[in-house]
């Protein structure tokens, strides 16, 4: 079996890649390790940090063809919207063997479908197998990641900066039924259940531990109204949001008011509206997951 280490990145696209990096550095006061033009994937892209938590805001480049690139046809159909989690892993090619016997479609950068990774250095789950889309890579070599690096610390976010992001709480993923989790994540994937809990008339969730950081929050609605359910109706099955745990959730909301960003407060948690922030669902809370390992 394979092992899943750290988060990679959380891949976020975005219709201008300045307009969105100009919000982190003003808002969050990001790390910025990363920022590059990929030809080959027609797209470029930032990796930031948060916390100790790495975003990727991509935007699809608008060259001949990119209409047909993996970005630009997800970008044609959702818009500004998160695509795809990534970890790292220890042994891609044993990643692939054990996805494959789960009937786990894979797949490289531009789409082409993988079976032996050969060299390369990361691979992409089908989203509808895994009810999201997933990369996993081995470590990077064209850059430096900073968490893997002697002397790493979070102080600043977590005690400096007035949101206070001590680490990204989860990762919400929602689902039609809640019995396809199981199989994505405790059978293929190897993580552990830490957590269920219902609330009425909204959503069921079962909650996982994967990898060595990453807390999935496996949602599946109840009933029509709630956000879960109205973002399943409209995007279908994947990654509707990331909560990121604060040490001081009113401070973190004066914040967020300071630079005139709209959000709902409610049940111990804060949630950008999702106009402010590119598309995305972004949380924040105060509380912590009962049987959170990470703690």
């Amino acid at each position: 079996m394979f092992r899943i280490g750290k988060e990679f990145h959380l891949l976020h696209v975005v219709q201008d890649l300045d307009a969105a990096d100009e919000w982190y550095d003003r808002v969050f006061a990001v790390r910025r390790f990363v920022r590059n033009y990929m030809k080959a994937a027609m797209r470029k892209a930032s990796l930031v940090l948060l916390g100790d938590f790495v975003m990727e805001p991509a935007q699809p480049v608008q060259q001949p063809g990119w209409e047909k690139s993996a970005l630009g046809k997800f970008y044609s159909r959702f818009g500004q919207h998160f695509h795809s989690l990534a970890w790292y892993v220890d042994d891609l090619r044993e990643t692939c063997r054990v996805l494959s016997q789960h009937d786990i479609r894979l797949f490289d950068m531009v789409g082409r479908p993988v079976t032996d990774p050969g060299g390369a250095d990361a691979v992409w789950t089908h989203p509808q197998d895994t009810h999201a889309a997933f990369e996993f890579a081995v470590a990077p070599k064209y850059f430096i990641d900073p968490r893997l690096q002697p002397g790493w610390s979070i102080e600043f976010p977590r005690d400096r900066h007035p949101l206070g992001i001590e680490r990204a709480s989860h990762i919400t993923m929602l689902f039609k039924d809640l019995s396809s989790a199981r199989h994505v994540y405790q059978e293929a994937l190897g993580a552990r259940l830490i957590h269920q809990e219902e609330w009425p008339e909204r959503k069921r969730s079962v909650f996982y531990m994967v990898g060595e950081d990453t807390i999935i929050e496996a949602s599946q609605p109840l009933g029509s109204s709630g956000p879960e359910a109205l973002d399943l109706d409209r995007f279908g099955e994947g990654i509707y949001s990331v909560t990121f745990k604060t040490r001081n959730l009113s401070r973190a909301a004066d914040h967020l008011r300071s630079h005139q960003l709209r959000f709902e407060a409610s049940d111990g948690s804060l949630v950008i509206n999702r106009d402010d922030a590119f598309g995305m669902v972004l949380a924040f809370t105060d509380q912590t997951i009962p049987n959170d390992p990470r703690r």
